[in-house]
């Protein structure tokens, strides 16, 4: 396996016009943060803004407030897909319930007429799975649980923060070595 101490870890969140990337559901916002020797690094973040080119529904806009005059002037993921892709490069990506936006991604990705990612990544719902017996497990839960001194949830940036502060924190907390048990490949 690959030499994880010398990886960037890349926490990233989607917001979407829905959960189910199959049947027509598309990102709407992006925000990836480098972790970088257990150290966030703000400078090289990544965050945008999407238009789907379709409409969000109403009951969706309630739970992230993007509504569709919010993405009417984004780039589309055409253009934000390929640059996002080369963003990640060989990055373990970070997230909490990772299939879900790994699944976003594999359409974007053919959306878009390119291969998908196939980078290793984490997930940090597995880690508190494994870890705690009793939930709940979202990240407004543990977010709160844990002090990580984020306010606002259900917006791909902060989501994204709360999930590297939470990756640090199970790292203290279990050790590197123990958290990078948990890396698994996507595709595989």
């Amino acid at each position: 396996m690959m030499k994880v101490k010398d990886k960037v870890f890349l926490a990233l969140d989607f917001e979407t016009t829905g959960l189910n990337p199959e049947f027509g559901d598309r990102i709407i916002e992006i925000a990836a943060i480098p972790i970088y020797n257990t150290k966030i690094n703000f400078k090289y973040a990544f965050h945008t803004l999407v238009n789907p080119r379709i409409f969000i529904p109403a009951e969706v806009s309630k739970f992230h407030k993007l509504n569709n005059q919010d993405i009417s002037n984004a780039p589309s993921l055409l253009e934000v897909f390929p640059r996002f892709k080369e963003y990640v490069g060989d990055s373990i990506i970070v997230s909490h319930n990772v299939k879900m936006d790994l699944r976003f991604l594999d359409i974007a990705a053919k959306e878009s007429g390119m291969f998908s990612i196939d980078n290793y990544y984490i997930d940090t719902l597995e880690i508190s799975r494994y870890y705690f017996d009793k939930g709940p497990y979202n990240l407004e839960f543990l977010s709160k649980k844990f002090n990580l001194g984020i306010k606002q949830f259900h917006r791909a940036w902060d989501d994204a923060l709360s999930t590297a502060k939470l990756f640090q924190k199970y790292i203290k907390l279990f050790s590197f070595e123990a958290i990078t048990n948990f890396i698994k490949k996507w595709g595989d």
